[in-house]
């Protein structure tokens, strides 16, 4: 049985590899600020982990949205099994432009797909391997990095102008 969340097309931000209790818990202030109703924190260490998932799950459970913890990103994957996976950076690390990429693929987005639109939680961000994992795009605009609370904001911002221009 599918979880009731994953019915109709969505957008899943994820925060990969962080160990900041803080950015854990303004990134997911941000998503759910900005409407998002579902997001996934995937390889949170330390302080992340003991204080950040506690205080996301709270700002999460108080809004009624979604929040799950996973492993790692490979298992984010498995278990979503997105029809794309986004790995966000600055325009610096290169990558398509984010409004043309995400455009495309709500274009081709049946009911029940996602997308995962994946922001690394720590200084440099994504690794090689996991830039494997799927398509790296970046933000008009955004060139050198900003951190990443500021790169998801900007980003989910972007996208919930996309979608707005969908309906």
């Amino acid at each position: 049985m599918k979880a009731r969340w994953l019915k109709t097309p969505i957008i899943i931000p994820v925060l990969h590899n962080t160990s900041s209790s803080q950015r854990l818990a303004e990134v997911a202030r941000a998503v759910y600020g900005l409407g998002f109703n579902s997001f996934i924190v995937t390889k949170a260490v330390g302080a992340a982990a003991q204080v950040g998932v506690p205080e996301a799950q709270k700002i999460a459970y108080k809004l009624g949205k979604n929040f799950m913890v996973l492993a790692d990103l490979p298992e984010a994957i498995e278990l979503l099994q997105p029809s794309k996976v986004f790995l966000v950076m600055p325009a610096k690390y290169g990558g398509s432009r984010l409004e043309d990429a995400v455009a495309q693929a709500l274009k081709n987005l049946r009911e029940s797909e996602k997308i995962l639109l994946v922001f690394g939680g720590s200084e440099p961000g994504l690794s090689m391997r996991e830039l494997k994992l799927g398509e790296s795009i970046s933000p008009e605009g955004v060139d050198e990095d900003i951190g990443t609370t500021a790169l998801v904001a900007i980003t989910l911002y972007k996208v919930k102008m996309l979608l707005r221009g969908q309906a």
